[in-house]
């Protein structure tokens, strides 16, 4: 691929990465707290490792003036290695609140139209399953889960075999639930600490 990129080329690379990861400042957002960007901000799609002609999106983050400056000071690989820290404390923060991320946006452009009929199905649902369960965390911050299971796959209309490899998929170490205890004993889920929080 060459090394410039034309006006629409750029856009639409902008617009995927704000959609995934906000129109923000991803070094902003995680060390300050703080949603810097458009209008006051110009963002720079920044390349994690420093090659303009590598457009994997696993690759691409939004970074204001300062923060691109200061990165490109780093060396690479702690570069590399920083990004994608920031990228999946930003991927859970953001599948915490419902809103679009990599995995989401990357899945919708699969054309499962002629995939098998269980990859149909799973586009059909996993989104509901998944907003009841954040429903479901957001009104009562954890439930047992069998409960959860249950309740998840009636809304879903799903079978409770499905509700369970959704959610054995959705808390492993990198989603926003977890599986823990409470005092007596039974299994629950909750929503994942941040490990910076």
């Amino acid at each position: 691929m060459p090394h410039y990129q034309t006006k629409s080329q750029r856009e639409h690379r902008y617009e995927m990465i704000a959609r995934a990861e906000g129109d923000q400042c991803i070094l902003c957002y995680i060390e300050k707290g703080i949603r810097r960007g458009p209008p006051r901000t110009k963002l720079i799609i920044e390349h994690s490792d420093n090659n303009p002609q590598n457009w994997s999106w696993d690759n691409l983050h939004l970074a204001c003036y300062s923060h691109n400056k200061t990165l490109e000071k780093q060396n690479v690989q702690d570069k590399i290695k920083l990004l994608r820290q920031y990228s999946d404390q930003l991927e859970r923060d953001r599948e915490r609140e419902n809103l679009p991320t990599w995995k989401t946006l990357l899945k919708d452009e699969i054309p499962y139209e002629s995939g098998p009929p269980e990859m149909r199905a799973r586009k059909v649902f996993e989104r509901r399953w998944l907003f009841r369960v954040h429903q479901i965390m957001k009104e009562e911050g954890s439930e047992k889960k069998k409960d959860l299971i249950a309740r998840a796959a009636h809304f879903a209309k799903c079978s409770k075999q499905t509700s369970t490899n959704y959610l054995e998929v959705y808390t492993s170490i990198d989603s926003p639930f977890m599986e823990t205890t409470d005092s007596e004993g039974n299994t629950i889920i909750a929503y994942r600490q941040n490990k910076n929080a």
